[in-house]
């Protein structure tokens, strides 16, 4: 290494201990404040405009409408201008704001403007209402979702949801206690009602009580049995749109859509069933899900269709009084060719691990195993991924895909920082409905304060916890799963499951489809570190991203910090990543941040201050 080098690398290690000292003074002045502080995030719909050059987010507290004169957040005082060129996708523009009021609510409008600098009007207004932060991370309180009407002599499921004081949520459905209090009606534990006949609209009330620990929070929900008169008639028979009669080369994940829902009756459209089978008289189904918010679109499932396959697709209305309609005409459809696997093995060739994995530690590569354990890599390499089968009723882990995770446009509940990535798996149980375990392993460590997330397109992302062991060697997780329940995502009892999941770090944020409260971070973010290491999912990037999430980001300096780096190190970042010795430098120079990080994330704040201050004075006496 030339003088030059030596040199340059000397001022990047005392640069970056320097941040370090100043991150240690920070944490231990300004110590974590709640997670709960008013970060907000907005999105919104595009302009279209070819001459737009970016928008502005006006603010304030107290009461609504303009004018919209607020000070005090992160990014600067209202108006706060935000140039195209921020933005990582412009088409679905979104912005965070850190350290609004936490305790007024915020008003907030969006404009417009030109490259000429010629500003549109506001748009519609938004408002953020903070709430009482907890000070201890316990069940705050339980909901029911569902339909609000149920039609004589038929049935309809209901969704109990816990919700916590970090603000995450669990679906409890079977875990929760159901009771009604109509004769009219009877519920069962996985929450489904079903109502018998009645000579006029009966309400009904239902409850959920779910318990943990020592806490019990209670739920109810109104619902009306509904008199169907008998002279209703079924709504018209649906039309698909997408995709055509005998369409091949349909891309991966699909989106099925159809004509608008009509009622001879002019009746409202309350449900859809959707139903993929390989079969074209549905004797087996693939997919069969019902939904009151998926009418005339729907996802399917992450992994639920294979590469290069012959399938069938068909849907059915309901009207308000769960009359159903006609099946659709059948719709045959050819997947396209979107995943190169020429042993047929279930994994994209491309994303194949070498022989020299391990993960369950019995002397034998995994690859020479597969019906016992599979393992990808994520598209860069730098992430491993095994799914091991631990039950008996599991007989194939049939294939294993990476998922990114940016091609979900469902944001709501989504954690921000998913460590690994995202994957998604499809296996088979012995028996339809049977409950199956599997084990998880990480080419990187887990962390207490991680949690595991499922996303599937019903109940969009949830976090996983209920179901979720991690496991004492710090590198894995066990996971419990229902064929056509909780883990499966088909909503069927097929025989198959089929889910995509991820880690998250446990201080990552939420983003969500509309202003939002929530805390920030963004899923990456440590360019030079990555710029270094050469991945976001290396696992010295990882340790510095989950350090950012939980303690540069509760707090408003450490937030002010990791804003300013975000805003000025990009192009430092690329610099850094066309020079290989810099970049070995840089790796070189963060030594002192990664050392802290670890300290902090094994041990926590006390230990690691102590540790700094009896190095520190080691340090001084030796020097004397």
């Amino acid at each position: 290494m030339s003088i030059m080098a030596r040199s340059l690398s000397k001022i990047l290690f005392n640069l970056l201990f320097c941040t370090v000292t100043f991150i240690i003074c920070t944490l231990t002045l300004y110590p974590q404040s709640s997670v709960y502080a008013a970060d907000v995030t907005l999105a919104w719909t595009s302009n279209i405009e070819g001459n737009l050059a970016g928008y502005y987010i006006y603010y304030k507290t107290g009461t609504s409408s303009a004018s919209y004169n607020g000070t005090g957040v992160d990014e600067g005082d209202s108006p706060i201008k935000i140039p195209l060129g921020v933005f990582a996708d412009g088409a679905n523009p979104q912005y965070t704001l850190h350290g609004l009021s936490d305790t007024e609510t915020s008003y907030l409008v969006l404009t417009a403007f030109s490259i000429e600098d010629i500003e549109s009007g506001f748009s519609n207004e938004v408002s953020y209402q903070p709430s009482t932060p907890p000070t201890l991370s316990s069940l705050s309180s339980l909901s029911i979702s569902g339909s609000e009407f149920v039609s004589e002599n038929n049935s309809s499921g209901y969704v109990a949801t816990a919700t916590f004081s970090d603000d995450t949520t669990q679906i409890v459905t079977g875990n929760a206690a159901w009771s009604k209090n109509s004769m009219y009606a009877g519920i069962n534990s996985n929450g489904l009602l079903t109502a018998s006949e009645v000579t006029e609209d009966t309400p009904v009330t239902i409850q959920a009580s779910y318990t943990i620990g020592k806490t019990t929070r209670t739920a109810s929900k109104m619902v009306t049995i509904v008199d169907v008169p008998p002279s209703n008639l079924a709504p018209n028979m649906p039309a698909i749109l997408s995709p055509e009669t005998g369409q091949r080369e349909v891309e991966v994940p699909l989106v099925i859509t159809t004509a608008a829902f009509s009622d001879p009756n002019n009746d409202g459209h309350i449900q859809s069933q959707w139903q993929i089978s390989e079969q074209s008289n549905f004797s087996t189904r693939v997919v069969d899900i019902t939904s009151d918010n998926y009418l005339t679109t729907f996802s399917v499932p992450h992994m639920a269709l294979k590469s290069n396959h012959k399938y069938y697709v068909r849907v059915r209305f309901f009207d308000i009084y769960s009359t159903a309609s006609n099946w659709s005409g059948t719709v045959e459809f050819t997947t396209a060719v979107f995943i190169v696997d020429i042993n047929i093995n279930g994994i994209s060739d491309a994303d194949e691990v070498d022989d020299s994995v391990d993960f369950n530690l019995d002397g034998i590569p995994d690859n020479d195993q597969p019906q016992i354990i599979k393992c990808i890599r994520a598209s860069d390499g730098s992430v491993s991924i095994g799914i091991e089968s631990v039950s008996s009723s599991v007989v194939e882990i049939e294939s294993l895909e990476v998922i990114d995770p940016d091609t979900i446009s469902d944001t709501v509940n989504r954690p921000a920082d998913l460590i690994f990535g995202l994957f998604a798996y499809r296996i088979g149980v012995r028996t339809a409905g049977d409950i199956a375990t599997i084990r998880i392993y990480f080419s990187g460590d887990l962390f207490a304060s991680d949690v595991f997330y499922k996303y599937d397109t019903i109940n969009g992302w949830y976090d996983y916890s209920e179901h979720t062991t991690f496991n004492d060697d710090g590198q894995s997780v066990t996971l419990e799963l229902k064929d056509g329940g909780y883990g499966d995502s088909d909503g069927l009892a097929n025989g198959v499951i089929v889910d995509p999941g991820g880690i998250a770090s446990g201080g990552s944020t939420y983003t969500d489809s509309s202003a939002s409260a929530g805390k920030s971070g963004g899923g990456g973010g440590c360019f030079i570190a990555t710029a270094s290491f050469g991945s976001k999912f290396e696992k010295h990037v990882q340790l510095l991203r989950r350090f950012r999430d939980l303690y540069l980001m509760p707090n408003r300096i450490g937030r002010a910090f990791v804003n300013a780096y975000y805003r000025y190190s990009p192009p430092m970042a690329d610099f850094i990543a066309g020079h290989d010795t810099l970049r070995a430098m840089v790796r070189y120079s963060l030594i002192p941040l990664l050392g802290l990080s670890w300290f902090l994330l094994h041990f926590g704040m006390a230990p690691t201050l102590l540790f700094l201050m009896g190095f520190m004075t080691l340090l001084c006496y030796r020097k004397k």
